[in-house]
């Protein structure tokens, strides 16, 4: 498969790429959270049949994309805005609320992408601490000072997994004043399967400070067309309107985002069976003697003696998986989800190393 660089820099000065150390041929790849499961065959068609008039630009607003989201999350399109990746629109919040000298809020093992808009703006990345690798809102309530501007919250959160209830996302919102934006990156929420989990949709509400982040490249298997939306109240989202690139969201992005939201039994499917390998993957890296701490998103973060040496041994196996030690998690391995083979060459490869 080759090399692929990975976008993501967490501190400043440190690059990471792809884990393609030498070794045989890549036949499996779960080392970017990529959905094994493909996308929809509407979806394909949909972006086949845009590829014949490339010559047209894309509807610079989304309004199809943005009518067909609100028809499947009972939302208003005027209170959603389409970005090229949800990262384009966390970087367009960082740009909207912080400038030189203020502060953006978010956890110890956060997504690396928050601490890159930080760098950005200029603005002081300030973290808080987690409980088990999971968000604390008493911590992160208590770093708020009055140069806060931004608190971001990936939930369930990259790399870790874990996530937080409703009633914590509410707590959360409810304990930060006014002047700071709450945004809630829900990029792996379709694969929480507790009734206690909340997307974070219905947090928003009426309030001005509170914005939801989603993505078609997890659950709808929509990765190399980069799509991603926001929703908020109707000043935010008018505000994020102004900020973001024009045309955005490229053609064949929106009529593959728009067909794979009508063909909800294919996404409900591939969730669906992921969740599945999530359970086998996890119960059989405990049964090797692994702690893996519960995962609400398309992989697992297994901690063992030596992740260098894990790492290696899967990749003898032609098998890619991501170390995290630029996240502060050097013994630990994030190992996506894959197909229910995938899941058994992991395991067997994993059971010759430790038995």
């Amino acid at each position: 498969m080759g090399d692929r660089p990975n976008p993501y820099i967490p501190q400043i000065g440190v690059s990471v790429v792809r884990p393609t150390p030498p070794g045989p041929p890549v036949r499996i790849d779960l080392s970017l959270n990529e959905s094994s499961f493909g996308a929809s065959p509407r979806a394909v068609q949909a972006a086949q049949a845009r590829a014949r008039t490339l010559e047209r630009y894309p509807d610079p607003a989304s309004r199809a994309l943005r009518a067909a989201i609100g028809r499947a999350y009972d939302l208003d399109p005027a209170r959603i805005a389409c970005g090229n990746g949800s990262e384009e629109l966390l970087d367009v919040i960082g740009r909207l609320f912080a400038r030189a000298g203020d502060e953006i809020l978010f956890t110890r093992y956060g997504f690396a992408q928050f601490p890159i808009v930080a760098m950005r703006v200029g603005a002081a990345a300030v973290t808080a601490p987690e409980r088990e690798l999971t968000a604390d809102v008493d911590a992160l309530l208590a770093a708020v000072t009055a140069r806060t501007r931004v608190l971001f919250l990936a939930n369930p959160n990259n790399p870790t997994g874990t996530w937080l209830p409703r009633a914590e996302l509410i707590r959360l919102r409810d304990g930060l004043p006014g002047s700071v934006v709450l945004v809630i990156d829900a990029a792996y929420a379709e694969f929480v399967d507790d009734p206690a989990f909340d997307d974070g949709l219905a947090v928003v509400g009426e309030r001005d400070n509170v914005v939801v982040t989603r993505t078609f490249s997890k659950a709808f298997g929509l990765a190399a067309l980069r799509v991603g939306w926001i929703y908020g109240s109707a000043a935010m989202i008018a505000l994020v309107d102004r900020m973001r690139g024009i045309g955005n969201v490229n053609a064949l992005a929106q009529a593959a985002a728009v067909a794979a939201l009508d063909d909800r039994g294919f996404v409900a499917d591939a969730v669906a069976r992921a969740i599945e390998s999530r359970a086998r993957l996890a119960a059989g890296l405990r049964q090797l003697g692994l702690e893996v701490p519960e995962s609400g998103t398309n992989f697992v973060l297994p901690r063992f003696a030596d992740a260098a040496a894990a790492q290696a041994h899967l990749r003898a196996d032609g098998i890619l998986v991501r170390r995290v030690e630029d996240y502060g998690l050097p013994d630990r391995l994030r190992i996506g989800v894959g197909t229910a083979e995938e899941v058994d060459a992991v395991l067997a490869s994993l059971h010759r190393l430790l038995g």
